[in-house]
Parts: C-alpha cells; sequence; structure tokens
C-alpha cells in the first residue's frame, strides 16, 4: 500500500503541530446534524418589485392532483408563480409547505393578488398562508436500541469498526413518525402521505418516505438489529398499496403519477431471511402480487427481438404528465419552454412525461435516458431536451420483475410451509383462472428472465445493456444496470462453468478498479453533468456489483485466485465500456494520494470474493474519507481535522461532525459527488445502509481506511511520535489492528491539493 509523500521526519514535525493545537482532543461524532425539521426564509435572487414570469402559459390540470382540482402542492396557476417567483432555492421546499388554513382560504387568498403578480408579492403570501415544510413529521427516538449490533464483531480494524458503530448510531436521526397533531384534517392542505408506523428517512431534501431507498435502509436496519423497524418500513409500504394499488415514488400526493424501481418484494425477502419471521407474509404475499399486476397493467407491452424473432412482455418506465413536476418545477420548466426551437403543446407534454419518467426510474437524469448525452456538460437542460426513457426497455427494471416473480413463488412456498398457514398455495392470477401462485409466478420470473437474456445481454460485448425500442437495438452505455441480471441470478448460460466467459462479464470492472481510485461502480462513463453519469458512484450499485460477483462465483464454484484483480484496457472484452481507451475520462493525479488501487487483504482469495473485498473497501473508505473530511471524529480514538484543513473539498460547513452523502466520486475518495438539479444531499439512508450491509458482510477483510489525501497517523500515549500510518509502522513493519493500545490516538493531517 503506498503511503504519504511526507517523509517520517517530517510528519512528526507536522504531527507536532496538530497535536500541540488540538492537545489530543477532538469533537465528538455523535453530534451529527439530523435532517432539519424547519421552516426555510424565503431568498428572493432578483428585485422585489420584478413580475414573476411564466404567467398566462401554464400548464393543464394534472389527474393526480385530486382529481383535476386545484391544490397547493400541484402544477397550476398558484405553484408556477410561487415556484418561478424563485423565492426557494430549492422546488421541492414550497410543496412540502402545509397551508396555514384552509385551502379555500389560501386560494381566496392567492386569486386576491394583483394581475402580473410582483416576486414580493408571492413572497408575502407564502410568508402569510404557508407553514414550515416538513413539519407534520416529528423526529423519535428508537426503542430497543442496541449500541453493539453483532455486525461489529466482523470488523477487524479498530477505526472501521468505531466508525461502524457511529454509523449505526444515525438511525436515530433518520426516524420520523406522524405528527397527529400537525395534521390538516381537513383544517389545511398537505401534500404529505401520513403513515401509520415509524419511518426512515433518506435525509436532507427527501423528509419522507422514499420507495428504492428503502430496500438499502431495510438492509442496514437489519444489519442493525432493528427488526421493529423493518416491520414497520414494510407495513408502511402494505398500507400504501393498498390505498393506491401500487408504490408510489415517496411519501407526498404529488407522487401519485409514478413508482420506483420494483423492490418491495426483495425489502419482504431480505426481512424474511434474516429474521426467519414468516408471519408477514400473511398479509405481504397479496399485496406483493398486487404491486405486480399494477407494474403488469401499467407499465409493460409486447416487443418482437430483432435478433431471434421472438415476441416478450417487457416493461418499461412511462409516466403520463403534462406539466413539471411538482418537486423540479423550476428545473422542468426552463427545460420545456427554453427549448429552440420552441416545443408546441404537444412537444411540451411530451417532454414533460420524459422527465416525470426519468424520475421514475430512479435515476434522474441519466445518458441511459438521452439521444444526445454529451450535447453540453455544463447545461442539463439542453441533453435533457433528448430524453428518450420511455422507449428505453430498462435492464434493471425488467429484471428486478424477474426476480421479483422468482422470489415471490419462493414466499408462497415458505409461507405455505410456516405454521402461519396450510393453503397459501393458491391464487387467482390475472387472465381469472384459479392456478398454483407459485407456478404463475414462476413462469412469470422465467418469461421476463429470457426476455433479459435476449434483449439485453450482448453475447459478444459479454455485458447486459439496455435495449431501445427506437433504434430497434441495444444500446452501447456501460452502465451498473447491467449488474441487476446477475444480482437477479438471470445469468448467461455460456457463462455457467466457464470460468473464462465469465471473467470476460467482469473484465470492465476490473479495468475501472485499476482506473479510477474511487468507487469502481460508477454510474456511466460519460461526463454529461447528469446526476447518474461519470464521476458519480452511488451506493445501490455497490451493493448489486457485489451480488453480481456473487452470482459468478455461484455459476463457477471452483473459481481461480487470480495474480492481479485489475486488468489493462486491451483485456476488457471487446467493446464492452462502450467507448476506446482515450475517450475515458482521465484520473487526476492529484487525487489520488496515498490510495492504493489493489489491497493485500483481497489477495489469495478466490475471484468473486476478491472483488467483492475490492469493491468494499472502496466503498467504505470513500464513505468514511468523505465523513472524516466534513468533520469526523472518533470519541477516545480519532481526532476531529483542523478547522483549515477541513473544507478541502468544498464540502464541509461548520459545526458538521461528519457527514454521510447520497453518492461519491469515483476519482476523489475524500470528495462527495456532485452534477444534477439539486446540491448532494446528506443524511444519508442508504449510504449507511450499504456501509452497514458490507461491514457486517466483509469486515473482517477490511484493512485501516486509506484516505488518499489524508494520512492517518497512530500517536502513542499522547507523544508526538507516530507509531504507523494507515496502518503501517515507522520500523516498516505493521501496526497491529486489533491490539491497539488503550492510549493511542488516531490522527489525520491534510496533504494540499493542486
Amino acid at each position: 500500500m503506498r503511503t504519504s509523500p511526507f517523509s517520517w521526519a517530517l510528519l512528526s514535525s507536522v504531527l507536532f503541530t496538530l497535536v500541540e493545537a488540538q492537545n489530543i482532543t477532538q469533537t465528538s461524532s455523535i453530534s451529527f446534524s439530523p435532517t432539519p425539521v424547519s421552516t426555510s426564509v424565503p431568498s428572493p435572487t432578483v428585485p422585489l418589485n420584478s413580475t414573476v414570469l411564466g404567467q398566462g402559459f401554464y400548464p393543464p390540470a394534472q389527474y393526480l392532483c385530486n382529481g383535476g382540482l386545484n391544490t397547493t402542492y400541484c402544477p397550476g396557476i398558484l405553484l408556477q408563480d410561487v415556484e418561478l417567483a424563485g423565492i426557494f432555492a430549492d422546488s421541492k421546499t414550497f410543496v412540502d409547505k402545509p397551508t396555514n388554513g384552509t385551502l379555500s382560504d389560501t386560494l381566496a387568498a392567492f386569486a386576491a393578488l394583483p394581475s402580473n403578480v410582483t416576486v414580493g408579492e408571492i413572497e408575502t403570501f407564502v410568508e402569510q398562508y404557508f407553514k414550515g415544510e416538513g413539519l407534520e413529521l416529528s423526529q423519535v427516538a428508537l426503542g430497543g436500541f442496541n449500541p453493539t449490533p453483532a455486525i461489529l464483531n466482523n470488523i477487524s480494524d479498530p477505526i472501521f469498526k468505531a466508525w461502524t458503530s457511529i454509523v449505526h448510531s444515525y438511525w436515530t436521526l433518520l426516524a420520523r413518525e406522524t405528527n397527529q397533531s400537525a395534521l390538516c384534517n381537513g383544517q389545511c392542505e398537505s401534500s404529505l402521505i401520513p403513515l401509520n408506523h415509524t419511518i426512515i428517512v433518506p435525509g436532507g431534501r427527501y423528509r419522507e418516505i422514499y420507495y428504492w431507498d428503502s430496500y438499502w435502509i431495510l438492509e442496514g436496519l437489519l444489519s442493525s438489529e432493528l427488526y421493529d423497524y423493518a416491520w414497520d418500513l414494510l407495513e408502511n409500504f402494505m398500507d400504501l398499496i393498498v390505498t393506491y394499488g401500487f408504490l408510489p415514488n415517496g411519501g407526498r400526493k404529488y407522487y401519485l403519477n409514478r413508482s420506483q424501481p420494483p423492490v418491495f418484494i426483495q425489502m419482504l425477502d431480505a426481512y424474511v431471511k434474516a429474521t426467519g419471521n414468516a408471519t408477514i407474509l400473511e398479509r405481504g404475499l397479496q399485496i406483493a402480487s398486487t404491486e405486480l399486476q399494477w407494474w403488469a397493467n401499467n407499465r409493460t407491452l409486447n416487443y418482437t427481438s430483432p435478433y431471434t424473432g421472438q415476441t416478450h412482455v417487457v416493461a418499461h418506465y412511462a409516466v403520463n404528465n403534462s406539466a413539471p413536476r411538482p418537486e423540479g418545477y423550476v428545473e422542468d420548466f426552463e427545460t420545456v419552454t427554453g427549448a429552440t426551437p420552441a416545443l408546441d403543446g404537444a412537444g411540451r407534454a411530451d417532454l414533460y412525461s420524459e422527465l416525470a419518467t426519468g424520475a421514475e426510474s430512479g435515476w434522474d437524469y441519466s445518458s441511459r435516458w438521452c439521444k444526445q448525452p454529451l450535447l453540453n456538460a455544463s447545461d442539463n437542460n439542453v441533453v435533457l431536451r433528448t430524453l428518450n426513457a420511455r422507449a428505453i426497455i430498462p435492464v434493471d427494471l425488467n429484471s428486478l420483475l424477474a426476480g421479483d416473480h422468482a422470489l415471490l413463488a419462493n414466499l408462497y412456498e415458505i409461507y405455505a410451509n410456516s405454521s402461519s398457514s396450510s393453503n397459501a398455495t393458491n391464487s387467482t392470477t390475472s387472465s381469472g383462472n384459479s392456478t398454483s401462485a407459485v407456478q404463475y409466478h414462476r413462469q412469470q420470473a422465467q418469461a421476463f428472465s429470457d426476455a433479459v437474456l435476449d434483449l439485453c445481454w450482448d453475447p459478444v460485448k459479454s455485458w447486459f445493456y439496455d435495449f431501445n425500442t427506437t433504434s430497434n437495438d441495444r444500446t452501447d452505455v456501460y452502465s451498473p444496470a447491467g449488474t441487476f441480471a446477475l444480482w437477479q441470478n438471470i445469468t448467461p448460460p455460456e457463462v455457467i462453468g466457464n470460468e473464462t466467459a465469465a471473467l470476460q462479464v467482469i473484465s470492465g470492472a476490473r479495468f475501472l478498479l485499476g482506473k479510477y481510485s474511487g468507487i469502481p461502480s460508477v454510474a456511466s462513463l460519460l461526463l454529461t453533468g447528469l446526476n447518474w453519469d461519470f464521476p458519480n458512484s452511488w451506493p445501490p450499485h455497490v451493493y448489486t456489483s457485489i451480488k453480481a460477483f456473487e452470482t459468478l462465483g455461484r455459476a463457477n464454484p471452483n473459481a481461480t485466485i487470480l495474480s492481479n484483480t485489475t486488468l489493462t484496457y486491451a483485456d476488457v472484452a471487446p467493446g464492452q465500456l462502450g467507448l476506446n481507451e482515450s475517450d475515458l475520462q482521465p484520473q487526476p493525479s492529484s487525487t489520488i494520494g496515498n490510495v492504493s488501487l489493489q489491497i493485500a487483504e483481497a489477495s489469495g482469495e478466490p475471484w468473486p470474493l476478491a472483488l467483492s473485498i475490492e469493491y468494499v473497501n472502496r466503498y467504505l473508505g470513500a464513505a468514511f474519507c468523505s465523513w472524516y473530511s466534513t468533520g469526523g471524529a472518533i470519541d477516545g480514538l480519532l481526532t476531529q481535522l483542523p478547522l483549515s484543513q477541513l473544507n478541502a473539498t468544498g464540502t464541509y460547513t461548520g459545526g458538521q461532525t461528519g457527514v454521510m452523502f447520497e453518492k461519491f466520486n469515483a476519482t476523489d475518495t475524500d470528495a462527495a459527488g456532485g452534477g444534477g438539479e439539486y446540491t448532494v444531499q446528506v443524511g444519508f439512508g442508504w449510504t449507511n445502509g450499504v456501509v452497514l450491509w458490507a461491514a457486517g458482510h466483509f469486515g473482517q477483510y477490511l484493512p485501516a481506511p486509506t484516505c488518499p489525501m489524508i494520512p492517518i497517523v497512530e500517536v502513542a500515549n499522547n507523544s508526538t511520535t507516530p507509531v504507523g500510518i494507515n496502518g503501517t509502522s515507522s520500523a516498516g513493519g505493521n501496526a497491529t489492528a486489533s491490539g491497539v493500545n488503550a492510549t493511542s490516538l488516531f490522527v489525520g493531517y491534510r496533504i494540499s491539493r493542486k
């Protein structure tokens, strides 16, 4: 493992100054700021006497909004005038605010405003007639919280172990319950969908429950042994399906025209496997079937393969929408109305539908959905006008549906064999014929699997790609979406028992592991400025990549030990990455620092496990290092960086004591991701969940965390003499991670960025 360019003599000098200044103290890491529940202060960016833009140019009524009737949080005159007044930096702020009186009173007050309303008049109106966003949800303490779950026993390194314990404690900062006293109950109007049980929110602007985020939150809750709250999460989702017939994108009424990647059955399965408690299936089985039927009724089409001539039922994301998304109103309005040449009514409705569809995918937004993704990396609107999401047959969506049906068949069997039921295997299918639910769902699973293998698997490139119905061919965008097929056990026949073929599948992953210093499961290799493209790496894709490695390992149980887990570009399956090597984004030398592109702990292991270890190490390193870079500290073990060194990546805010970001940068381990239509969010539910899951499964393999630009040095007995740097002793041996002296302390220092 490479260390920093500092000599030990110089390091001792640096440490003396640092330790003397800090006197071997640090702030408490448990004071991490929770998701705020407060009123945003309007901050207009134009003079108050400015006329609000867009007046007289309003979208049609939307069916999701109270049957087309006017509300404050759905597209219409009121919402547009408030949003385009620009009094809040985030479009989501206003639509999360309940009114301060009845809807009729609020609408009457708005109607009384003069024509050609000004920004100042809108600001006054909002201040008088609306309350703080998110007030209907209250932060709650978690009962039965075990500070030392069993997963901690699996982690060898003391810093990672202590930090994982801190991440485990963050659930209480993200736990919310419906504040019954703040609900409207006819006396006001709110976009919140009240829920009956405790929820875990992602964090930041995501102040309510979200659909696909919750899968990885659930994995984290299970790792934390918070089984009651995992049950609560599932109960809330079942309540939503019963009420609406499907799971909306999130817990707000303005999300009722779209869903998100269907992971509810994956969550049911994970809960039953972790707890052995099948009683939730008494209610859950039929509700899960209801959700799958919604996808079948609303998001499927028949498509004939150009490769085999077979016709398949396949799923796509497709939202019926002809107005800006309420939570992204300003951004959508500017994207659509700024088009040149100007769009007509049908063109505007079409693009608004594409924008909502991209949001339903969870990847809002990505080159996966765009006809011309590289038009302008500095202006999202330009590329978003080429969205073609409804025409894409996504590999991850269809793989999830295959897996959902397969898991649901298994869950029917589990429930039938449990003490809870003796006749759970019979169900009525969509055709109305009484048949075996197990058989029906296995047939559906096989049908979706066959479609994925036919349309999405490229046997020459050895990867799974989206299928584009516009071009009648697979796309060439290499992305972690392809890992979903393997995660859901859709394995090409030629890969089973054929290690050479299996290694071709993961050749791109091995190359990226050696190419970039951060998390290699980067959302795409195209630098577009969009949220789900280079250089952003997301926690769910670390999880699905590892699951893909595990599937390939099961398909090749005698996997060999590789002498090198990385590859050169020339060794990647031809065409797999979709770009020439010269077209790939570079790895800046200034952010590599002392990171090691391979770790010793992965050597000597069969390649599926070795790659999993490498990916976990990169992920936990990124989550830990960005946490440490933003003020993190561990009482009695790791000091906080000096304030002068905390904002090197531009993501530190005064008073922080370490934050968990929603996404990371594939080229810079110490930094958060960026791009997209909103600032990087902190909290963060799925980041915490994947940390806890990964640490619990692979903690025994983890070396000491290596932050590329922040060497961490062990100082013994309150002296200024370094014992080791990132696990390596000054004498050249290895510091004993598991046997750290009780009086030892770890101290970090910043290498200057160029």
